[in-house]
């Protein structure tokens, strides 16, 4: 079961014209029933970017279409994850400026996933990650 990255979805809801159809596809897949899981991070990450964009609006349809994506488990943010980013860092020797991209590889350590639709390739830089884009 793969993760997904905020990515994804700021690609699906602009109908971004280089990336919007692989993302879209992608979110078609779970739609059709294939388990995958986001976190809280990421929904936060995706309503910070409509906010930025001044689409403030379309954050509650956002929010009722992740809801409706029952094979798309969303799970908590907690500071456990911080601290294992903290390690993974340091293992990595990773720059902090991807501090938000370790804290999802930390979730993807916790709940046992190796693969994240994902278009940030910084997702390499940790080498247990294989990103599908």
């Amino acid at each position: 079961m793969p993760f997904v990255d905020a990515n994804i979805f700021v690609y699906h809801l602009a109908a971004d014209q280089k990336y919007g159809e692989k993302a879209k596809k992608i979110i078609e897949r779970i739609e059709d029933g294939e388990e995958s899981y986001t976190s809280t991070l990421v929904i936060a990450q995706v309503c910070s970017y409509l906010k930025w964009k001044k689409r403030e609006t379309v954050i509650p349809l956002f929010l009722s279409f992740l809801k409706g994506l029952t094979s798309l488990q969303k799970i908590e943010t907690s500071i456990l994850d911080f601290e294992e980013a903290r390690n993974i860092q340091q293992q990595y020797n990773l720059p902090w400026t991807m501090w938000d991209d370790i804290v999802i590889a930390a979730q993807m350590r916790r709940i046992g996933v190796n693969k994240i639709y994902s278009n940030d390739n910084d997702f390499d830089k940790v080498p247990q990650i294989k990103r599908i884009f």
